[in-house]
C-alpha cells in the first residue's frame, strides 16, 4: 500500500484563480490571475472536501467530475486557459475557481473569528460551477445549501459564460452562506428588513475587499489605470477611485448592465427606509469603503509613501485587510437576533478594541466618522461593552464547563435577575441557548485574546388578544423575540453584552412593521444580486 502524504496542522495549498474576472488583463494583455493559499484539505474527486463539494456539468448537463487532488491533500494547480474563449469550456478550471475562493472566503472568517465556521443545517456547501440557469438566478438557496452560478450571453465568448469566473461573484455568495450557518435568524421567515439588507453588505464588502487586499492584484490595477490614463503617482488619489477597486464585477456589465459603485454619487436620502436589501445596504458598503480609501489617502500622505506604485498598492492592500478582519471580527459582537446598522459599527468597535487597544493609526476614528457621514452612530467607547448596568453580578459557573456547556449559560442567565431584566425576558417561558463557542484571537502585538461566546434567544408567540395587552397595535398572532450576545473574558467574567429585549414593547412594535415591510419586497436573501425585485429565488435542483 503506497504511504500517504504527511499532513500538518497549517498546511496551505496554493491555486491559481482570476483575481477579478474573465476580461481583465494585465499590461501584456494576459488574463489577470491570482495565487490563493487555501488551508490544505483532503480532496476527492469531484472535488469533495469535508466541508465543499463542486459540481460541474458537462456538454450535455450531466455532472462530470474534477479531478483536483485525488485522494490526496492539497490540490494540483493548473493555469487558466490561454486563450479567454476557452475559459467556459475548461471545466477542470471551473472547478479550482470555485473551490479555491469558496474556501479562501472561508478562511477569511476563520481567521477573524478564531473558530470554525459551518454551514446552515450541517454537512457540505455545493457549488454549481456551471448551472444552465439564467444568470439572473445566480444565488445561495438555505434549503439545500447550495449555490448555483448560472450563464450569460457575451459576445466576447463563443459560449455562453460562467458566472463563477467572476471571483468577486464567488466570494458574495459563499459570504451569504457562511453567514446563514454563523447567524440563522438574520434571514429567517422573521427577519426584518435591517437583517436581509446586513446579508447583503456583508457579502459585497467580503467580495470587494477580498479582491482589494491582494497586493499584486492591486499593483497591477493601479499600473494599468495610470498606464491608460497618463497618470502618475502625483496623481493617485484620482487614480484610485478610477481604477475599479472600489467597484463590484465592473466589466460584467459593460455591456448594458450598470456595476454597483459605492464610492461615487449621491447616497439617496432614505437608504435606511428602502426595503430593497441592495439598497438598503449602500450607506453601509460606502462608509467601510470610505474608511478604506480615507486611511490609504492618509498613509499615502506620509513621507516616502509615493516612491512607487508598489509601496502604494502595500498600503492598500495593508489598510483594506485590517478593515476586513474588523468587520469580520465585529459579527462576534452582535445578537442572533434583530440586528441593526448601529449594532454592527457598535461590535465593530467593540471587538477592535479588544485586539487592538491602542489605535495609533486611528481606524476607529476613521471608521466612526464615515459611519456618521451616512448617520449611523454609536455610544462613547467607554460604553460601548454594553454592561454599565451589569457590574455586580452572580456567578456560579464553572469556568472548565462556560465555555462549551449551554445548560451552564443558561444558569449564569437564570442566577442574574439584572440581566434578565435588561434583557426583559419571560421568566416563565424557555431560554434557548443557541451557541457557545471559545475564540482565541492574536493581536498585532502578538498577544493571544482568549474568550467566549455565548449567544441565547426568547421566543413568544401571543395571540391579538395578548398583544394587544402587552401594547402592541396588532389584529393578528405575533412571534415576539429577542435574547442576546454575551462575551466573557479568560477568566470567566463578562466582558461584554449585546442585548435585545424581548418584552419590550416598542421595540416590538418596530419589528413588527419592519417585517411586514420586508415580507412585502419580492426579493429574500437566495435571490441573485443582480436580477430585479420581480425574479423568484433559486429553486431546488
Amino acid at each position: 500500500m503506497p504511504a500517504l502524504p504527511t499532513h500538518r496542522a497549517g498546511d496551505l495549498s496554493s491555486l491559481t484563480v482570476l483575481a477579478q474576472g474573465p476580461h481583465s488583463m494585465d499590461s501584456a494583455g494576459r488574463l489577470m490571475t491570482h495565487t490563493l493559499r487555501i488551508p490544505g484539505e483532503r480532496l476527492l474527486t469531484g472535488p469533495l472536501d469535508a466541508r465543499l463539494e463542486v459540481i460541474v456539468r458537462g456538454p450535455r448537463g450531466r455532472r462530470e467530475n474534477q479531478v483536483l487532488g485525488n485522494g490526496s491533500w492539497g490540490a494540483e494547480d493548473i493555469a487558466p486557459p490561454p486563450d479567454p474563449s476557452d475559459l467556459p469550456i475548461d471545466r477542470r478550471f471551473l472547478a479550482q475557481q470555485a473551490n479555491a475562493v469558496a474556501a479562501h472566503t472561508l478562511a477569511a472568517f476563520e481567521r477573524a473569528l478564531g473558530r470554525r465556521m459551518g454551514w446552515a443545517g450541517g454537512g457540505r456547501l455545493k457549488l454549481y460551477a456551471n448551472d444552465r440557469i439564467d444568470f439572473r438566478n445566480t444565488g445561495y438557496t438555505r434549503s439545500d445549501c447550495s449555490i448555483r452560478f448560472g450563464l450569460i450571453e457575451d459576445a466576447r465568448h463563443r459560449n455562453r459564460l460562467p458566472l463563477v469566473l467572476y471571483r468577486d461573484l464567488v466570494a458574495h455568495e459563499v459570504t451569504h452562506a457562511v453567514v446563514d450557518g454563523y447567524r440563522p435568524r438574520w434571514g429567517d421567515s422573521l427577519a426584518g428588513a435591517d437583517q436581509l439588507a446586513l446579508h447583503e453588505a456583508l457579502a459585497d464588502l467580503l467580495a470587494m475587499l477580498g479582491v482589494f487586499t491582494a497586493e499584486a492584484v492591486v499593483e497591477k490595477i493601479i499600473a494599468g489605470e495610470m498606464a491608460a490614463c497618463g497618470g502618475t503617482l502625483e496623481s493617485i488619489d484620482s487614480t484610485l477611485l478610477a481604477s475599479g477597486l472600489f467597484r463590484f464585477a465592473d466589466n460584467l456589465f459593460s455591456h448594458g448592465w450598470a456595476a454597483r459603485d459605492p464610492l461615487t454619487g449621491d447616497l439617496p436620502q432614505d437608504w435606511r427606509s428602502d426595503v430593497e436589501p441592495h439598497r438598503r445596504a449602500a450607506g453601509v458598503v460606502r462608509a467601510v469603503l470610505g474608511t478604506v480609501l480615507r486611511l490609504w489617502r492618509a498613509e499615502l500622505g506620509r513621507p516616502g509613501r509615493l516612491a512607487s506604485v508598489h509601496q502604494v498598492a502595500a498600503a492598500g492592500a495593508r489598510i483594506g485587510e485590517r478593515v476586513l478582519n474588523m468587520l469580520l471580527r465585529g459579527l462576534a459582537y452582535m445578537a442572533p437576533v434583530d440586528v441593526g446598522w448601529e449594532d454592527l459599527l457598535r461590535g465593530i468597535l467593540a471587538a477592535d478594541a479588544v485586539v487592538v487597544p491602542q489605535d495609533e493609526r486611528n481606524y476607529r476614528g476613521t471608521l466612526r466618522s464615515c459611519f456618521a457621514e451616512v448617520g449611523i452612530v454609536a455610544g462613547p467607547s467607554h460604553a460601548l461593552d454594553g454592561i454599565s448596568g451589569l457590574r455586580d453580578l452572580n456567578y456560579p459557573v464553572r469556568l472548565s464547563a462556560l465555555g462549551s456547556d449551554p445548560d451552564e449559560v443558561l444558569r449564569f442567565i437564570w442566577d442574574n435577575p439584572a440581566l434578565m431584566d435588561a434583557a426583559k425576558l419571560d421568566p416563565s417561558a424557555r431560554i434557548t441557548i443557541d451557541r457557545v463557542r471559545p475564540s482565541l484571537r492574536l493581536s498585532p502585538d502578538g498577544f493571544a485574546v482568549a474568550e467566549i461566546g455565548a449567544s441565547f434567544v426568547q421566543e413568544l408567540r401571543l395571540a391579538p388578544a395578548e398583544a394587544t395587552k402587552l401594547g402592541l397595535r396588532t389584529t393578528s398572532a405575533v412571534v415576539l423575540r429577542g435574547g442576546g450576545l454575551l462575551r466573557f473574558d479568560e477568566g470567566g467574567h463578562l466582558s461584554f453584552a449585546a442585548l435585545k429585549p424581548v418584552l419590550d414593547a416598542g421595540r416590538q412594535q418596530e419589528l413588527i412593521e419592519g417585517a411586514d415591510a420586508a415580507r412585502n419586497a419580492a426579493q429574500r436573501i437566495g435571490a441573485s444580486m443582480y436580477h430585479p425585485p420581480a425574479t423568484p429565488a433559486p429553486s431546488k435542483p
